[in-house]
C-alpha cells in the first residue's frame, strides 16, 4: 500500500492545477518571485510523508522534520522549486529542472532520470515526474507503472497506481485496480490526487469526485466547490473555493480535523496533514512525529522520556510534558512532585504531599490505577508501572502479559520497568529481572535501566553492561566510566566528565556536558549544566514557522 502520506504541495496558484508537486496531489510547482524574496523565510511548499514532512522555504532551501528513517530528513542543499514526499523517501526539483531524491533507495526510488522536469509525485514505492515538454516518466516500484505515451498537464502517483491529467482535462489511470482506483470517470477535471487505493479529482465546475476504495468514507467528498485535493492512505483533504480546508475519511490521530483559516494548498500523510497558509506559514494536524524531541524553554531538575512524549520536573515541583498528546499523556496534574516516569502512552508522578503515585494518559490495563503508597520511587514501561516502597518492596500494576508485574519478594534499592519486563537491584547489588526477557546477569550494580527487550546496568566501578536482544548493536556499550544510564529502543549513558554516549543507533550526540540523560523512542534528551533541556536523535522537531495541532 502507499506509504503514509504520499502527497506534496507547492506554491500558491490561481486557476487550474497544471503542475503536480505532491505524491498524491498535483498542483502548480513553480514558486512566485514575490514569495521567494520574502526576508522572513516563509514557506512556499509542504509535503507530508509517512513519518516525515518536508517543506521549501522562500529562498528555495528544504527543511525536513519527523523521523529520520533511512535518511528521510537529510535533504540536499541548494535551491528547489517543487517537492514531494513518499513513505521513506522524498524528491525535489532543482532550479535548473533536475530531480534529486533522498531517503530509502528500496526498489530504486532514488534513481531519478536525467533531464528537465516541472513536477514530481512520489507514491508508495514509485515516483513519477512530468518533463518540461509534458511527457511523464516513472521510476522505482512496479513495472505496471509504465506511463502511457503522450503529453500531460499533471501526474499523481498512488500506492500501486498512478494517474495523469490530459491537457483537455480528462483523467487516465494505470496500475493496480483491485478497488477500482484506476477506473477514472469521464469528464473534465482541474486537479487530481492518488491515494493508497483510491483516487480523487476536482471537476472543472468545482465539485470533487472520488473512485476506488471507500474505506472509512475516504472516497465520499462533501458537497461544494474546491480548488485542490490531497489523498493519503485512509483520509482525504481539500481546499474549498473560499480557502478553508476540509477533510474526510479516517480521523486517526486527528488527521482529518482541519483547523480554521485559509490555506493555499494541503498535503496528506497517513496520520497527519499539513497545509500552507496564505502568509507562508505551515499548519499541521494529526499525528506529530518528533514532538517528544521538541522541549519547551526554561529550567528543569529531572527528565523522563517515553515512546512519543517527554516530561520534566521543574524546580517548584510541577511537571511539564511535551510531545504527542493523543490520549492525554501530556496533561500532567497540578501539584508538587518529587519524581516522575513516562510510559508509552501514560506518565506517573510521585506526589510530594503524601508520596503517593499519580498517573495520567491512556488507562489501558488499569495502568492509571496505582496501589496506595507511600513510595520512594516510580518507574513506567510500555503498559505497566512499578513503584519502590520505603521498605524496599516493589509493587507493579498494569499489563502482566509476560509476568512483568509479578514482582518478587526481597528488599530492593532501585527498580526499572521496560517493554515487557522489569528489573530491580537488591540490597546486595544483584539484579533481579522478571517478565520477558527474564535475564539477570551476575555482578553488583548501583543502577539499572530496562528498555525495549534489553536492559543496561551500571556497576559501582563505572562500567555499564547491557543484556537482552542485540539488534543494531544495542548491547555494544562504548568504553568509558559512567555515572548514569538510560535505555529505551536505544541506550545512552552519562560519562564522568559530563559527556553523553549513546549506542544502538547511528545518530550523532551533541558536544558539551550534561548533568542527566534520558533515552526516548528514537530520540534522547539531556539536561545541560544550566538546567535547560536539549534533545537529539532520529526525531527532529518542526522548524520555526510550523505549528501543529492534535
Amino acid at each position: 500500500m502507499i506509504a503514509a502520506g504520499c502527497s506534496g504541495a507547492a506554491a500558491p496558484r490561481s486557476g487550474p492545477a497544471v503542475e503536480p508537486v505532491g505524491a498524491v496531489e498535483p498542483q502548480t510547482s513553480t514558486t512566485p518571485a514575490a514569495l521567494r524574496a520574502d526576508p522572513d523565510g516563509a514557506f512556499v511548499a509542504v509535503a507530508a510523508g509517512f513519518w516525515h514532512t518536508c517543506a521549501i522555504r522562500a529562498d528555495g532551501a528544504i527543511e525536513c522534520w519527523g523521523v529520520n528513517e533511512s535518511g528521510a530528513l537529510d535533504a540536499p542543499e541548494g535551491e528547489f522549486t517543487a517537492l514531494t514526499a513518499g513513505d521513506s523517501h522524498s524528491c525535489a526539483i532543482r532550479a535548473d529542472g533536475a530531480i534529486e531524491c533522498w531517503g530509502s533507495d528500496l526498489l530504486g526510488r532514488l534513481e531519478a532520470p536525467a533531464g528537465r522536469f516541472v513536477a514530481v509525485s512520489a507514491g508508495g514505492e514509485q515516483t513519477c515526474a512530468r518533463r518540461d515538454d509534458g511527457d511523464v516518466e516513472c521510476w522505482g516500484g512496479s513495472e505496471l507503472l509504465t506511463p502511457p505515451g503522450g503529453h500531460f498537464s499533471a501526474v499523481a502517483a498512488g500506492g500501486g497506481h498512478a494517474c495523469v491529467l490530459r491537457d483537455g482535462g480528462t483523467v487516465q489511470c494505470w496500475g493496480d485496480n483491485d478497488a477500482g482506483q484506476s477506473e477514472a470517470p469521464s469528464g473534465r477535471f482541474t486537479d487530481l490526487a492518488a491515494g493508497a487505493d483510491h483516487t480523487c479529482a476536482v471537476r472543472a465546475d468545482g465539485p470533487i469526485q472520488c473512485w476506488g476504495s471507500d474505506f472509512l468514507g475516504k472516497a465520499q467528498p462533501p458537497d461544494g466547490r474546491f480548488t485542490m485535493v490531497a489523498a493519503g492512505i485512509d483520509h482525504t483533504c481539500a481546499v474549498r473555493a473560499d480557502g478553508t480546508a476540509q477533510c474526510w475519511g479516517s480521523n486517526a490521530h486527528g488527521a482529518a480535523t482541519a483547523p480554521e483559516g485559509r490555506f493555499q494548498t494541503l498535503s496528506t500523510g497517513a496520520d497527519h496533514t499539513c497545509g500552507l497558509r496564505a502568509d507562508g506559514s505551515i499548519q499541521c494536524w494529526g499525528r506529530r512525529f518528533g514532538a517528544g524531541a521538541d522541549p519547551p524553554g526554561g529550567q528543569f531538575e529531572a527528565l523522563s522520556a517515553g515512546g512519543s512524549h517527554t516530561c520534566g520536573l521543574r524546580a517548584d515541583g510541577s511537571i511539564q510534558c511535551w510531545g504527542s498528546d493523543l490520549v492525554g499523556q501530556m496533561e500532567a496534574p497540578a501539584g508538587r512532585f518529587e519524581a516522575l516516569a513516562t510510559g508509552n502512552y501514560f506518565a506517573c508522578g510521585l506526589s510530594s504531599e503524601d508520596a503517593y503515585v499519580v498517573c495520567w494518559g491512556f488507562d489501558r490495563f488499569g495502568v492509571l490505577d496505582p496501589p496506595p503508597g507511600p513510595f520512594a520511587a516510580v518507574t513506567a514501561g510500555v503498559g505497566h508501572a512499578c513503584a519502590l516502597g520505603a521498605d524496599g518492596t516493589v509493587q507493579c500494576w498494569g499489563s502482566n502479559s509476560h509476568g512483568q508485574t509479578d514482582a518478587p519478594g526481597g528488599v530492593f534499592t532501585a527498580v526499572s520497568a521496560g517493554s515487557s519486563h522489569t528489573c530491580g537491584i537488591l540490597t546486595a547489588g544483584e539484579v533481579d529481572c522478571w517478565g520477558n526477557p527474564k535475564v539477570s546477569p551476575p555482578g553488583s550494580f548501583i543502577a539499572v535501566a530496562a528498555g525495549d527487550r534489553r536492559t543496561c546496568g551500571l556497576q559501582d566501578s563505572g562500567i555499564v553492561t547491557c543484556w537482552g536482544a542485540d539488534s543494531h548493536g544495542r548491547l555494544g556499550v562504548p568504553e568509558g566510566e559512567y555515572v548514569a544510564v538510560s535505555s529505551e529502543v536505544h541506550s545512552c549513558g552519562l560519562l564522568t566528565g559530563g559527556q553523553v554516549a549513546c549506542w544502538g543507533w547511528t545518530e550523532a550526540t551533541p558536544d558539551g556536558t550534561f548533568t542527566a540523560v534520558e533515552a526516548g523512542g528514537g530520540y534522547a534528551c539531556g539536561l545541560r549544566p544550566d538546567a535547560t533541556v536539549e534533545c537529539w536523535g532520529k526525531l527532529r522537531a518542526p522548524p520555526e514557522g510550523v505549528t501543529h495541532t492534535g
